[in-house]
């Protein structure tokens, strides 16, 4: 008895440019280096990275970009070794500055590390390049005498009393700009002295306040008054909350009012003068770093790096040296002729 032939259809190879799921196959030649940026950005959204940590990835991948193609270089993923990329990382350390190489080298490096664990590259190219080194600048902070000079330029009126309640707030709890301006009136319990601060990456955390900063925000709230359907704390003169670049601008000019001009009289140069100050006052680093919000100590260790001015006055006052010497000063007034 004969069986009727059977025909049985080829399987299909996948298509050459996605797998299942949307994803580039690893040895797809098609894969550029705009199609695996454009599966990054999504990791980054999917990971609810904030849009500023994104648009700042995208940024340095970009310039990379750039470069492959001004240089004539295969801009696939897999086609792309550590030379190019030390050429990159040079010519941003030369051309712009070294904080700029680091940057870059820190997106590089988690961008082709995504790659790796998403099966897109056999090997990372950045697991041979060594971290930029980039200065390291004393921490800039105010002094005593400047804090009292800008609670002094802050005028009268509501604008006087916003312009205290942010100065002593950003002093006290040492807040970035986003989250003094994210911060909403419920967020404040003044029973219990504290704030519920919303920080990088959705991380919320609960930051005490002292009585100094509890009055700013009683003499301010009462010239605030009631805002129907505004929720932020701090508005400008025609209730619409303020955004970084105005907390920015208000915190420049009353700098000039008070002598101190340029860019240190910044949000950021507050929140250093909170963590110094935190520290000095005799609080520790685990604390400050749940206070300033900080993932790991990396940044709060900075902090305990005092600036010179603090090495030499503590010397002065715990000097070895001074200490010995007082300690075997001979008693009386004879002298040894020698």
């Amino acid at each position: 008895m004969t069986h009727p032939t059977l025909l049985i259809a080829p399987r299909q190879a996948p298509s050459p440019s996605l797998q299942a799921g949307g994803v580039f196959a690893r040895s797809t030649p098609r894969l550029t280096l705009a199609d695996a940026i454009t599966l990054f950005v999504k990791r980054c959204r999917a990971r609810s990275l904030s849009p500023k940590t994104i648009a700042f990835y995208g940024y340095r991948l970009d310039a990379f970009s750039r470069f492959l193609a001004a240089h004539g270089i295969e801009a696939a993923p897999n086609a792309i070794t550590a030379a190019p990329i030390r050429d990159f990382l040079a010519e941003q350390r030369e051309r712009v500055s070294a904080i700029t190489a680091s940057h870059s080298h820190v997106t590089l490096r988690t961008f082709f590390r995504f790659l790796v664990r998403e099966e897109l590259l056999d090997t990372d190219p950045m697991s041979r390049i060594e971290p930029v080194r980039r200065p390291r600048k004393v921490v800039q902070t105010f002094t005593p005498t400047q804090i009292e000079a800008l609670l002094a330029a802050c005028g009268r009126g509501f604008v006087g009393a916003r312009m205290k309640a942010i100065i002593v707030t950003l002093l006290d709890c040492g807040l970035r700009v986003s989250e003094l301006c994210a911060l909403a009136v419920e967020d404040v319990c003044f029973e219990t002295q504290t704030m519920r601060v919303q920080g990088k990456g959705s991380r919320e955390r609960v930051v005490p306040f002292g009585e100094a900063t509890r009055q700013a925000l009683l003499d301010y709230l009462a010239r605030r008054g009631e805002l129907a359907g505004q929720r932020a704390l701090f508005v400008n003169c025609y209730a619409d909350a303020l955004n970084r670049h105005g907390v920015h601008r208000l915190l420049r000019e009353c700098g000039e009012k008070a002598g101190i001009r340029g860019a240190r009289c910044s949000p950021h140069t507050f929140r250093h003068t909170c963590a110094v100050m935190y520290l000095r006052n005799g609080g520790d680093a685990f604390s400050l770093q749940k206070l300033l919000g900080h993932a790991d100590l990396t940044m709060t260790r900075r902090y305990c790096e005092l600036g010179q001015a603090d090495v030499a006055e503590k010397h002065r006052l715990a000097s070895p040296g001074d200490r010995f010497l007082t300690a075997v000063k001979p008693t009386s007034g004879r002298k040894r002729l020698r």
